[in-house]
């Protein structure tokens, strides 16, 4: 290692002359002490003061005034405040919404309400509270969203109904005589019995016209793409519209008819309430809006910007730990376990920085909308890129966590790190100084970007690449390194090609900001288009979109008619349904109990409360102040429950809106003896059901069942990616189609992580499933899978950049190719492919209720078939079968006394029932199960009379196959001495996966080792290959991991 050329890396000064001076006085005499290898190594230590970390110093205090749980207290106040404010909010706008639920004093008898003109009759005042609670957001932005599809779906039922009632007007009977000749016909009904308590009359004539051009309407915006909120409130304004219209009772008192002489029901006047009950829910989301500006504004892109200016010390951080960790310790990481937990969690805690900005960012749209962008100094489009680039820069630390984790610390290692660290360093620094002037750009609004740093980060990531290059050669030429060493030197490849995919991302920010179209015009424009696009798109057009949108609808039709017959035109019901059906992934399960949970805490303690209020107050601002108050508090603890997250946060959201209606009735208060709030809970409780009973009638694909088939689909796509970027990369020595490239990039960075979203989603709502005589739902165990699949992604990445890379250096960069890539990977790559194919078959529909034994088997008799399996084919033939049965007489420890070729024909007789002269896997399959036996019979040659055993017997048909040795019933004296000995075909080791990744390893180090090649071959090569092998090596162990996972409980 002395005779090694030193590769000495620029410092920036940071001494004055005096101690420049006595710093080079020094070196000169510790230079005459030192050999060269330690003068090479000669150092300073400084001593200064970081950031405060609170939990160390205050947790080793020695006073130990403060306890640990008011530290933790102290920890959470902040949060807890956050979410405590924005409930008052919601409560604030909730009581302002509650001063228009007056009633007209006595001087005017035909006015109703004091804050509406006389002629509005409709009633659902609450409505405004409702969508106050509704229209609430985290920030300014969130609100303007909610609040703009509150609006749509409103004003998209406003019109649609005020059109229908304009051209229908519903009956009106004149006089008794009509009412009698229209019970007389049938076509007006007398309900004597409801859940409300009261009589009322059911005219058919009217509501099936209206039910048709109702359920036409429904339909049309279940079908098409509209976003969730503009659906919901769609569909709940047309059926109140539709089914309070339609009543030929009065609004008021539906134990009366309608009223024909005051006007007050014709066409013009209905289309008059309708326009009122739109301005209603206008109202409420507007209040929404003014409250998250009182008392001081919360925006979006405030909290963008302090999440966005941390980035970068965020990734200085990780990367310094993972190249400490790399660099400078001399044990693996699988030995540091509190360095191994603290960067688990370092990276865990990045992701959900880059989860909460990516949810600022749509928020901060909204924003940007309302013109605040130009006050607060925000630009979305750079801001977005720099998210993207966040987000790109952690899958690259990824690549080098793995490194981490493959690296085991061989011979080489430390040699190898000591001649390259200090470029190592060099890069380090002069990345973050790129990082931290991208911030700056950034967070400046520059939307064109001339960035200083790049050209020094240019040259320190190629300094670097040769003195990899140089030091390999140099190791390899003198330390004489086994294939063993080649293989342990694999993973540092991985580092350092990572390392240099980090600095190229930041390279390349510069051009996409410059390329990005930054102007407000064009880019509204490009809004539309897509916009209007997406109504024609025929990805939104899927079967299964189609498919919840049917049962929504029949839901609403059946809900509907009931509302009719038996809750007296009330559309509590169908609304409900509206409301918490078809609006996310995995059914309705889960928020169905969470609204059911809701609804009960919504209905029971407001009634209670509203009951005793109205009962012992002996006046009426006596009883607004004490109304008010509890629904301030009520209102504030269940949306608190909303914003604070968790499992529980619909349960909160239900309670509060459902309180809303519940503590301001249209009668201000409601007669003792009324059972219209139990009513409403009856109602909302059968919707509840009726998802229930949909869901499990029509096309029952639960949460779970997606969940498997969405990684079903995900280890597909996977396996399409390894085909490309390892088989076909290696077989063509490097040569790509650039169209490959492009599919394998929409699969890398677009669908695959939209899987992984789905998959996380459906986890949670698979939780409330209900499974009733199926197995229980393993939420660790698919956590885990989940989270594999996530690495998984994070292999296949790696080997996208790496083959990008080098189909870049060779085009842009002349460099001359040693030879062919000779070596084989064959074996590997049918393993791979092996147990691709099972973990598709696991995740299919014949095991989707298997248990963990079943599973187990199945991957056992899988893993003992690839095993005798060799060339891949997929059958055994004769060959296959006669080396599987000599291993079975190794084993014992015996040799065959007939030859191996009877054996196999016995075993060909009996388990390849089709005669073909080959076994498949499912005739292996079939004759396990059969309970197919391997027994090896021990003869001694002294003995005069040989016990017969049957070499292969065919057992009874068992659906339990064995798994331990078969023993048989012996008499006294063969007891004593064993003559046989049964042989377990599924006595496997380990995975043949990991043995196959063993092999390959190896006999690419034997190839990269031949005639010294290396030697000859171009860094890019270099690079390269021992990076792919590194990646594939990942993708073996991540798939290994599945498989054992899936095996258990």
């Amino acid at each position: 290692m002395s005779n090694m050329p030193p590769h000495e890396l620029p410092i920036p000064p940071i001494l004055t002359r005096q101690q420049s001076s006595i710093s080079r006085h020094r070196k000169r005499s510790l230079s005459c002490q030192l050999s060269k290898s330690q003068q090479e190594a000669l150092g300073r230590l400084r001593i200064n003061m970081g950031k405060r970390q609170p939990f160390a110093s205050e947790a080793t205090s020695k006073s130990k005034v403060i306890p640990k749980s008011l530290i933790l207290m102290v920890y959470c106040l902040a949060e807890f405040k956050a979410n405590l404010a924005l409930s008052m909010r919601t409560g604030l706008g909730v009581l302002v919404s509650s001063a228009f639920v007056v009633k007209a004093n006595s001087e005017n008898p035909n006015k109703v309400w004091t804050c509406f003109p006389e002629w509005y009759i409709l009633g659902g005042i609450s409505f405004i509270a409702v969508a106050c609670v509704f229209g609430g957001g985290r920030n300014v932005g969130g609100t303007m969203r909610e609040m703009f599809q509150q609006k749509m779906g409103i004003f998209m039922a406003f019109m649609f109904n005020a059109v229908l009632i304009w051209c229908f007007q519903p009956r009106l009977f004149n006089n008794q005589q009509e009412v009698d000749g229209a019970i007389s016909d049938g076509s007006l009904m007398l309900i004597t019995t409801s859940f409300g308590g009261k009589p009322y009359f059911v005219y058919n004539h009217d509501f099936f016209i209206v039910l048709p051009f109702m359920m036409a309407f429904n339909a049309f915006i279940l079908i098409f793409p509209f976003e969730p909120g503009t659906k919901r409130f769609a569909m709940v304004n047309n059926l109140y519209f539709a089914l309070t219209v339609v009543s030929p009772n009065e609004f008021s008192d539906s134990t009366k008819l309608k009223n024909a002489t005051n006007g007050l029901y014709t066409s013009s006047n209905l289309v008059n309430n309708l326009f009122i009950y739109m301005c209603l829910g206008l109202i409420g989301s507007f209040l929404a809006f003014l409250a998250i500006w009182v008392p001081y504004p919360i925006f979006a892109i405030r909290g963008l910007q302090a999440q966005t200016r941390s980035t970068a010390d965020t990734i200085q951080d990780l990367l310094h730990t993972i190249i400490g960790l790399y660099c400078f310790k001399k044990k693996d990481v699988e030995h540091m376990h509190l360095l191994k937990l603290k960067l688990k969690r370092k990276f865990e805690l990045a992701t959900l920085k880059k989860d909460k900005m990516n949810a600022l960012l749509n928020d901060a749209w909204w924003e940007q909308c309302l013109g605040l962008a130009y006050l607060l100094g925000f630009q979305k489009t750079v801001t977005q890129q720099y998210i993207s680039l966040y987000g790109s820069l952690l899958d690259n630390l990824r690549a080098m966590n793995q490194a981490i984790h493959q690296e085991h610390h061989e011979r080489l290692h430390i040699p190898f790190i000591n001649l390259i660290k200090n470029q190592v360093l060099g890069v380090e620094f002069q990345a973050m100084n790129l990082l931290k002037e991208i911030s700056k750009e950034v967070h400046q609004g520059h939307t064109k970007l001339s960035l200083q740093s790049i050209t020094e980060v240019e040259h320190q990531i190629e300094h670097l690449l040769k003195c990899f290059q140089m030091a390999q050669h140099n190791i390899y030429s003198t330390m004489h390194p086994t294939t063993l060493d080649v293989e342990g030197n694999m993973p540092v490849n991985l580092f350092i090609f990572s390392l240099q995919s980090f600095c190229t991302t930041m390279i390349d920010f510069q051009a996409k900001i410059n390329r990005d179209t930054h102007a407000t015009g064009p880019r509204i424009c490009n809004f539309f288009k897509r916009s209007i696009k997406a109504f024609f798109d025929p990805v939104k057009y899927t079967t299964t979109k189609l498919q919840t949108a049917f049962k929504v609808w029949l839901c609403l039709l059946f809900a509907s008619i009931l509302s009719v017959y038996v809750f007296g035109y009330s559309s509590i019901a169908a609304t409900t349904i509206a409301y918490i059906m078809g609006n996310q992934l995995g059914g309705s399960f889960g928020i169905s109990l969470n609204r059911a949970v809701g609804v009960v805490a919504g209905v029971i303690m407001p009634s209670v409360a509203l009951f005793f209020v109205c009962a012992y107050t002996s006046s009426y601002t006596e009883m607004v102040i004490f109304r008010d108050i509890f629904l301030f508090i009520w209102i504030t603890m269940s949306t608190y429950i909303k914003w604070k997250g968790g499992l529980d946060w619909y349960a909160g959201f239900v309670s509060a809106f459902i309180a809303s209606g519940v503590m301001l009735p249209d009668d201000i208060c409601p007669d003792p003896s009324s059972l219209s709030s139990y009513a409403n809970l009856v109602q909302m409780s059968l919707g509840v059901l009726l998802i229930v009973a949909i869901e499990l009638i029509f096309w029952p694909e639960s949460a779970f069942i997606l969940l498997r088939k969405s990684i079903q689909k995900q280890l597909s796509l996977l396996q399409h990616s390894f085909t490309t970027l390892v088989e076909q990369n290696l077989s063509t020595d490097g040569a790509m189609n650039p169209n490959t490239l492009e599919s394998i990039r929409r699969i890398v960075e677009i669908q695959a992580p939209a899987m992984l979203a789905e998959q996380k989603t459906l986890l949670q709502e698979a939780l409330f499933e209900p499974r009733l005589w199926r197995p229980a739902f393993s939420r660790p165990k698919y956590e885990k899978i989940v989270d594999i699949c996530q690495r998984l992604l994070n292999n296949t990445l790696i080997l996208y950049k790496l083959v990008v890379w080098f189909q870049y250096r060779r085009a842009h960069i002349s460099f001359q190719q040693s030879t062919q890539w000779a070596f084989s990977t064959e074996e590997l790559v049918l393993t791979i492919h092996d147990t691709f194919n099972t973990l598709q078959d696991i995740f299919g529909d014949k095991f989707d209720y298997a248990d963990a034994d079943q599973t187990a088997l199945f991957v056992q008799m899988k893993e003992a078939f690839c095993a005798a399996d060799k060339d891949g084919s997929g059958q055994l033939d004769t060959a296959e079968v006669h080396s599987m049965l000599q291993r079975v007489f190794e084993a014992s420890g015996t040799l065959p006394i007939d030859t191996i070729e009877t054996y196999v024909n016995e075993f060909m007789e009996i388990v390849n029932r089709d005669q073909t002269g080959k076994v498949n896997f499912n005739e292996f399959v079939q004759a396990l199960e059969n309970g197919l036996l391997l027994e090896v019979e021990l003869v001694h040659q002294d003995s005069q009379h040989s016990r017969v055993i049957s070499t292969i017997q065919e057992a009874t048909v068992d659906m339990n196959p064995l798994l331990s040795p078969y023993t048989t019933q012996l008499n006294d004296f063969e007891a004593n001495l064993p003559l046989g000995r049964s042989h377990d075909i599924l006595d496997v080791e380990c995975f043949s996966l990991l043995e196959a990744t063993k092999a390959m390893r190896k006999e690419y180090a034997s190839w990269f080792l031949e005639d010294d090649r290396f030697e000859n071959m171009a860094m890019e090569e270099l690079l390269l290959l021992n990076s792919l092998m590194s990646g594939v090596s990942g993708i073996a162990r991540n798939l290994s991991l599945i498989e054992e996972t899936t095996m258990q409980p």
